[in-house]
């Protein structure tokens, strides 16, 4: 996404479970974040099937693995999470991204000591009102 100018927002479709992925969700993230885009990721993924229980076991724990991160990946990049069940389609988690994404602002930040180090600085933006929520991403990379 890094040729890409403007804001850049990436929609993951995934039932979240990787079997010897060589990026590690770390790495992505990080990429992301250099590339100043959000991720939005949908898991959408079948039950679990136990009627064979070990199986039933190493697929529940690689999917609760691949679900937190998803989140992680939501969290970092300033996105949302999302998952498919019978309340909450495809169609309308669209919906919800694009809403989100039509109401962004964008806010300037200028440290007090400027550093082009290309290391990962940690921010944090809150509001006095307590009741409003405050979607950002944690930090960005010094250029």
């Amino acid at each position: 996404m890094s040729p890409f100018m403007g804001r850049k927002a990436f929609i993951l479709l995934s039932d979240g479970v990787a079997f010897r992925e060589p990026t590690s969700i770390t790495t992505a993230i990080e990429f992301a974040q250099r590339a100043d885009t959000i991720i939005y990721p949908i898991r959408f993924s079948d039950p679990v099937p136990f009627s064979r229980p070990v199986i039933g076991l190493i697929l529940l724990m690689a999917s609760q693995h691949g679900k937190q991160g998803l989140h992680r990946m939501a969290r970092e990049t300033g996105g949302a999470y999302f998952e498919v069940t019978g309340i909450l389609s495809k169609e309308y988690i669209y919906s919800l991204i694009e809403e989100a994404l039509r109401n962004q602002y964008s806010i300037g930040y200028t440290p007090a000591r400027a550093a082009s180090d290309g290391k990962y600085h940690r921010i944090k933006l809150t509001t006095k009102n307590r009741y409003q929520i405050v979607n950002t991403r944690g930090g960005y990379y010094a250029r």
